[in-house]
């Protein structure tokens, strides 16, 4: 299946959380083999900083929407009182 990036209007790149948990993975790789310079290694870590806290920030509102998904199916579940 094809990762799909979007640009924004503000030029910064949107991407699915599947899509930036595999670029983690890859600066990751490319850091710890030594394949890239200082310099280089900085700015990936840097991105890959970036990318986490957009992980981080769609778990929170997947969890977030489980919670709430969660308490509208008790709320209906509920007897009618009266």
């Amino acid at each position: 299946m094809a990762k799909q990036q979007v640009q924004s209007s503000d030029g910064a790149q949107s991407t699915t959380f599947e899509a930036a948990i595999e670029q983690v993975e890859a600066i990751i790789e490319r850091i710890e083999s030594g394949e890239i310079g200082l310099e280089e290694s900085l700015a990936e870590y840097e991105r890959g900083i970036g990318l986490i806290g957009f992980c981080r920030e769609r778990l929170q509102k997947a969890q977030q929407r489980v919670i709430d998904l969660t308490q509208k199916l008790a709320q209906s579940d509920k007897p009618a009182e009266g």
